[in-house]
């Protein structure tokens, strides 16, 4: 089957070689499941924020993915202090 990835930020070097624009098209065995597209990726749990499947949050990283679905990953988010004048 096949998943449309979109890593954001610095997962981006994640991808497979020939991807544009942060996307690609990622081919995974039947009934695998987040854990595992994310394995596949070589992208450990820490440097996962959030995961979306299809638009909509999904917390359970052992959700069995479908032909065609869509997964976005972001990484934490860290920040520095802006001073407000």
């Amino acid at each position: 089957m096949t998943i449309r990835v979109k890593l954001m930020a610095a997962l981006r070097n994640k991808l497979p070689a020939g991807s544009t624009g942060g996307v690609a098209a990622v081919e995974l065995a039947e009934g695998q499941t987040v854990s595992q597209l994310l394995e596949k990726l070589a992208i450990g749990s820490a440097h996962v924020h959030l995961v979306m499947v299809n638009g909509a949050m999904e917390t359970d990283r052992a959700r069995i993915l479908a032909d065609g679905d869509e997964v976005v990953v972001f990484p934490p988010v860290a920040g520095g202090s802006c001073p407000i004048s």
